[in-house]
């Protein structure tokens, strides 16, 4: 019985692709939390706290480089007979627009943050803008194989990414937080190289640096909706670092990011599940109620749990990068486990709404998460420190829960009608 219940299961490319999503997310974020213990132990909170920094501020250049190709490829991918040349239009576009925002704010943010004065820099500053392209392009890579439902080339090649990573700091065990940004950026090096490798082997994919105007025609609403989403998504994670560096100081940015970090493991269980959900529905979007519930049988068995385990085991988790982190982080790290429920729920409407296109839900969704989080936290971090970062989270993402509910009956009412 229990085999033919596993059969059933490698059968089914949703639970395939959901488990090697989260099988990948878990390495990535295994494997990072390693990095950061061997960092935590080489270099001093202050440094630590200025390359967590760097690294949010070229993620974020790097989210809002994608354009909303990151999605825009997955949902349009599996219909289309020209995938190289959306492939292609995808990754130009990619380059040029993350590029350019990474030279626009490597020189004005020295100025704004004198503490990142090392932008100023010229071997820096070249490096902090070819590595916010090149973890752009990592993730466009990524949405090309969930577009094929080929997730398992994700999981191979973020684990042998994520072992080059931790290899880094055991050979490089001198410098500062200049020294652990450029680590990172080799690592996200090495994935681009393997997925365009792959590509090219499991899909006939040929390159070509050419964007097909006429595609970007056909998609530019979907992908500037699915842009301007992404933006307002990944805003506060990104920002919340700067807010803690600016009020509180480069150590406690330290300790935020541990948090987050360790956090941000529970919260790949309902993204990979969700990722799993849109690229069936992108396929297939008669399938999307039944690829829903199965992925909230699957949260509900894997994330509550999780969850519980980590709020309670949230000081050991800290002891192990130092006494410090468990000291000032812990309450953080509790407030993160219990928002990762919301979270849950959160992914779950985006899914809907990629998929639907229902541009105007996902939108005031992203919207009202942004300036909820943002602004909880703006608002009270002078008073209550990092508690402030971990209320406006479960503040904001249960707000933005409500305002996508409220979104979701109104488009269903006017499909009635």
């Amino acid at each position: 019985m229990l085999l033919i219940y596993l059969q059933r299961l490698q059968s089914s490319s949703f639970f395939m692709n959901a488990l090697y999503l989260m099988l990948s997310n878990f390495i990535v974020a295994a494997f990072g939390f390693i990095f950061w213990v061997l960092v935590t132990k080489t270099y001093s909170a202050a440094e630590v706290g200025l390359a967590t920094t760097l690294l949010s501020v070229s993620n974020l250049l790097a989210l809002l480089g994608m354009a909303g190709f990151d999605t825009t490829l997955t949902r349009f991918l599996p219909g289309s007979q020209r995938k190289n040349d959306y492939i292609n239009s995808g990754l130009m576009v990619v380059t040029l627009l993350s590029t350019a925002l990474a030279i626009a704010c490597a020189t004005a943010l020295p100025f704004i943050l004198p503490s990142l004065s090392v932008l100023h820099q010229t071997w820096f500053f070249i490096l902090f803008v070819s590595f916010t392209a090149i973890t752009s392009l990592n993730i466009v890579t990524n949405a090309v194989f969930l577009g094929y439902k080929q997730a398992r080339y994700i999981f191979i090649i973020n684990t042998l990414f994520s072992v080059f990573k931790i290899a880094l700091p055991a050979v490089v065990f001198a410098g500062n937080a200049a020294t652990i940004f450029v680590l990172a950026g080799s690592a996200q090096l090495l994935g681009l190289i393997l997925s365009l490798i792959w590509m090219k082997q499991a899909f006939g994919y040929y390159f070509s640096p050419r964007i097909h105007v006429d595609i970007l025609r056909l998609v530019k609403k979907f992908s500037f909706s699915m842009y301007s989403s992404s933006a307002l998504n990944l805003i506060p994670p990104t920002l919340l670092p700067l807010l803690v560096l600016h009020y509180l100081g480069a150590a406690e940015a330290a300790y935020y990011y541990m948090a987050f970090t360790i956090a941000s493991v529970l919260y790949t269980i309902a993204y990979a599940s969700m990722q799993s959900v849109f690229a069936e529905g992108s396929h297939d979007e008669l399938s999307m109620h039944s690829h829903v519930t199965k992925a909230a049988k699957l949260i509900g068995v894997l994330l509550i749990p999780a969850a519980l385990i980590t709020a309670l085991l949230s000081s050991f988790l800290l002891t192990i990068f130092g006494q410090e982190y468990e000291a000032n982080a812990t309450t953080l790290l509790q407030l993160f486990a219990i928002g990762s429920l919301p979270v849950a729920i959160y992914s779950a409407m985006g899914a809907i709404f990629k998929v639907t296109k229902n541009l105007r839900g996902i939108v005031m969704m992203n919207i009202a998460y942004a300036i909820v989080i943002t602004g909880f936290s703006y608002a009270l971090i002078p008073v209550w420190g990092l508690l402030a970062i971990g209320w406006g989270w479960v503040v904001g993402n249960t707000i933005a829960c409500g305002i996508g509910a409220l979104n979701m009956i109104k488009s269903n009412r006017k499909r009635r009608f």
